[in-house]
């Protein structure tokens, strides 16, 4: 597994598969608690093409940087384990298929934020399945892409949840439960949200594991958060189908308020959710597993919009002005 310095051919396939947020749920699905998701038009895109020189071989022209929070630095060396989840994807695909041909060469490249909580594994990882079937003359169902991702999302988060992987291949909103419950919401009017990245990118694996950790010391609290929660997502779901914005921010509100409280939010992402808020936002709270990443401000007046962007900007966050994607992985 390396980069080619040979020479490319044309590519034999190509996917593309989208980011994602999450309007509830996050932590909280892991566990059990229904979460809701929407895919949006941020793309990683993975190329497949068959090898001369006979081995597998992958590489990617995306920044292989996760900023470690204890240290505040990054690895590019390190983080070249992020291309093991590619190699995985991409054996786990033509295992499904029965090839044993292993000759196969891919390059992903990937405009997601990686460890922000975007998705960009799950979007990667859900695009190399599929260009991966394109180049054996295959077309896989989305059921089986999202089966087919839990091999690489095991190996980078541990015991992922599935719904990263299940809003990347089926897009538009959805409704998700542990283990493969996946409801795709008719939503006539999507909201309009605004993403910000605090800058502080972490590891999803850690995150989830200190989470379960806590529930199994904490089991009335947190069987008490989890009630809450699968209220708080059925309750979005409703929101969504009634165009009601202004409920939706409130329930956003309440789902950062209960993320903050199992640990997972940070002085920064509470910064971050406070501004958004106190500039206009309906409704505002971090996406993911937290630690990091990013935060969503639901915002539907563009002059509003205005305001909260500056508001945002001036903290030094990164923007991002999403809509929803309708097709997923393609």
């Amino acid at each position: 597994m390396s980069r080619t310095s040979k020479p490319r051919l044309d590519p034999i396939a190509s996917s593309r598969a989208p980011g994602k947020i999450i309007l509830s749920g996050e932590q909280f699905v892991v566990l059990g608690a229904p979460a809701v998701a929407m895919a949006v038009n941020l793309y990683s895109r993975v190329e497949a093409w068959r090898s001369e020189s006979g081995p597998m071989e992958v590489s990617a022209d995306i920044p292989l940087q996760i900023v470690d929070e204890a240290s505040k630095k990054s690895s590019v060396e390190k983080n070249q384990g992020l291309l093991e989840p590619l190699r995985l994807a991409a054996l786990a695909t033509l295992d499904h298929l029965r090839e044993k041909d292993r000759a196969v060469q891919l390059n992903a490249n990937c405009e997601i934020p990686i460890g922000a909580g975007l998705g960009s594994s799950a979007s990667i990882t859900v695009a190399t399945i599929s260009a991966v079937a394109k180049s054996r003359r295959a077309r896989l169902e989305k059921s089986e892409i999202f089966k087919l991702a839990f091999v690489p999302e095991r190996y980078l988060h541990g015991k992922p949840s599935g719904v990263d992987q299940a809003t990347c291949a089926y897009g538009g909103i959805i409704q998700f439960r542990r283990p493969a419950r996946i409801k795709r919401l008719s939503i006539k009017r999507p909201p309009k949200i605004l993403v910000c990245d605090s800058g502080v990118h972490r590891s999803t694996r850690a995150l989830v594991g200190s989470v379960v950790k806590k529930s199994r010391k904490e089991i009335g609290r947190f069987r008490e958060h989890l009630e809450e929660v699968s209220a708080v997502s059925n309750s979005v779901v409703k929101s969504l189908k009634d165009e009601d914005t202004t409920d939706l921010g409130s329930l956003m509100n309440r789902n950062h308020e209960l993320l903050r409280q199992i640990g997972v939010s940070t002085p920064r992402l509470d910064k971050l959710v406070t501004v958004a808020r106190k500039a206009g936002a309906l409704g505002a709270k971090l996406t993911g597993a937290g630690g990091g990443g990013c935060i969503i401000a639901l915002v539907d007046d563009p002059k509003t919009r205005l305001k909260v962007e500056r508001a945002l900007r001036k903290e030094q966050g990164t923007l991002y002005d999403v809509s929803v994607d309708p097709r997923g992985v393609v």
